[in-house]
């Protein structure tokens, strides 16, 4: 336990355009709000959606040089859509092409959530590998098992490399009671993995890669169920391609949506318990 707890710590310190007719963009990250009208979920559910990569960081490209921090910002948008129609409160870490540091993200989960228990985190990526690599996998933050995992985690956590120095400001100490308390939502945050897996499964022509874990940055330290989604593989020209379609994009968000709403139905506690 205290092995995981210093790995986690450890992580914690240690061409393509966006599509017409997506929402308009504004500087820093905003809050979508509900329509009133909507009573498909109750308000006090909270979902903060991460679109991976932006800025001078672009992520994977694909063969036909499609960038993945495009991809990811889509997607991210057409899920805030969706969920806003079903009555959540949503949260993006990013609506616009601009760079957000990997410690930040949770850090602006955790300022969205004030203290709310029916909180949850999705970081939206796309994946690269060999070449035949394809499908969709979702993880969630724990020790890596196997070392394609650490791989996914280490491409993932490059983009630190993007980052100023003074990127984070979040005090240590504050890290590691984050890092600590992280610890008690792993079990919900691979419930929350395996139901977007299982929503993925109907939709996507892709392998099913399965529910993974290990150590990435963008998890570490948001106090709330936290996943982060690999969609597909960017180095797939099939998968790219797809990826940039507005259909595909429509049904991975619709699969996403399900699952969260799912997740929700699933656990008291998030669905508005007091912690």
């Amino acid at each position: 336990m205290i092995a995981t707890l210093l790995l986690t710590l450890t992580l914690a310190i240690a061409p393509g355009s966006a599509e017409a007719g997506m929402p308009s963009s504004h500087a820093g990250a905003r809050r979508v709000e509900a329509t009133p009208s909507d009573t498909s979920a109750p308000r006090r559910r909270v979902v903060i959606i991460d679109a991976g990569h932006g800025g001078r960081d672009p992520g994977r490209d694909g063969p036909d040089g499609i960038l993945e921090k495009n991809v990811t910002l889509q997607l991210a948008r057409r899920l805030a859509a969706e969920l806003d129609d079903r009555g959540y409160e949503v949260h993006l870490t990013r609506n616009r092409d601009t760079l957000i540091a990997l410690a930040d993200r949770p850090r602006m989960a955790n300022d969205w959530k004030r203290g709310r228990p029916a909180t949850i985190f999705v970081s939206i990526h796309a994946n690269a590998g060999d070449r035949g690599a394809a499908g969709f996998e979702t993880y969630f933050l724990s020790d890596a098992r196997t070392e394609d995992e650490r791989r996914v985690a280490e491409m993932e956590n490059a983009a630190t490399s993007y980052e100023d120095s003074t990127s984070s400001s979040a005090p240590v100490v504050d890290r590691i009671l984050n890092s600590l308390r992280n610890e008690y939502y792993v079990k919900v945050s691979d419930d929350l993995a395996e139901l977007i897996q299982q929503r993925l499964s109907y939709i996507h022509p892709g392998p099913n890669r399965g529910v993974k874990q290990a150590g990435f940055r963008v998890l570490v330290g948001a106090i709330m169920p936290a996943v982060l989604v690999e969609t597909g593989f960017m180095t797939s020209r099939k998968e790219e391609r797809l990826l940039a379609t507005a259909r595909f994009q429509k049904q991975i968000t619709r699969a996403l949506a399900d699952a969260i709403g799912e997740f929700f139905g699933r656990h008291a506690w998030a669905a508005g318990a007091e912690e």
